[in-house]
């Protein structure tokens, strides 16, 4: 496969020299003698949203869990506003990332106020308690999302769409600049696919930065940013989508025959899959 017509490993000029709260250098990352993420260097650009594209098993959700400091790197560092992630407090670094996890599970038989109200812990200690700080800020995730009339419902009884808006204000709740989704939109069919992407969206919008990991490409082009594109542990592409998306890129990280063409409303690019 020929990269001659693939922007491989860009990166948009304006969006590296973007001072960025969260970045990464030189990151190895890997599962027992697997190395999964070879040496990447990643900026976030700030009040933004950027989403990590890519096949299955390439380090999306790897990349994502690193930056979250779930994952501890084997060699390189994530530096969050200037200083080691791994230096800082986990309560210091709650305060300021936010991270919705593939899949969550919540315990039984727990409300959607109590659920949501989880997200405020960081912000509380031995002597200060619940406060009505606490409360306005679980009033305006619960507002923000849409589920204010499902507070005293078991989120359990919910429907997939329900239940990831209301994991989302969950980390509304917790008030941080940053937010991480990993797949926020998995086992949900297209309609609430969008009204989640179409809140996310308006997170952007309202100055907070999301990094998000998708596996439909055409949403990801319509709603990022600034795209990460990857295959195998590396960054074969970053930046602006408009900029970024062709059919050699597309071919070379997913191993897809394509044409990119424009949207007809917004003209973005949208991918088409060849036919045989």
């Amino acid at each position: 496969m020929t990269n001659e017509a693939t922007p491989s490993a860009i990166s948009d000029a304006d969006e590296a020299t973007h001072m960025t709260r969260l970045q990464a250098h030189g990151l190895v990352v890997g599962y027992d003698d697997r190395e999964v993420l070879h040496g990447l260097d990643v900026q976030i650009p700030d009040g933004a949203f950027t989403v990590i594209i890519g096949p299955n098993a390439c380090g999306k959700s790897t990349l994502l869990k690193t930056l979250a400091r779930l994952l501890s790197p084997s060699a390189g560092q994530v530096v969050l506003d200037g200083q080691s992630i791994h230096q800082q407090r986990t309560k210091d670094v709650a305060r300021v990332l936010g991270l919705l996890p593939q899949s969550p599970l919540a315990p039984d038989g727990i409300t959607v106020a109590e659920l949501v109200a989880r997200g405020r812990s960081p912000h509380q200690n031995l002597i200060s308690r619940w406060s009505h700080e606490d409360e306005a800020a679980v009033d305006a995730a619960l507002a923000s999302t849409g589920v204010e009339d499902l507070r005293d419902r078991e989120v359990d009884a919910l429907s997939g769409g329900q239940r990831q808006r209301v994991w989302i204000a969950l980390v509304l709740a917790q008030q941080t600049p940053l937010l991480l989704l990993d797949e926020p939109t998995t086992f949900l069919d297209i309609a609430h696919q969008v009204e989640v992407l179409d809140l996310v969206a308006g997170l952007r919008n309202d100055g907070q930065t999301v990094v998000a990991v998708l596996h439909d490409i055409n949403h990801a082009i319509r709603y990022a940013d600034h795209l990460i594109a990857m295959r195998d542990g590396h960054i074969v592409a970053e930046g602006a989508p408009e900029r970024i998306v062709t059919a050699p890129m597309i071919e070379e990280v997913f191993g897809l025959r394509c044409r990119v063409v424009p949207d007809p409303d917004v003209g973005v690019p949208v991918v088409l899959p060849a036919l045989p």
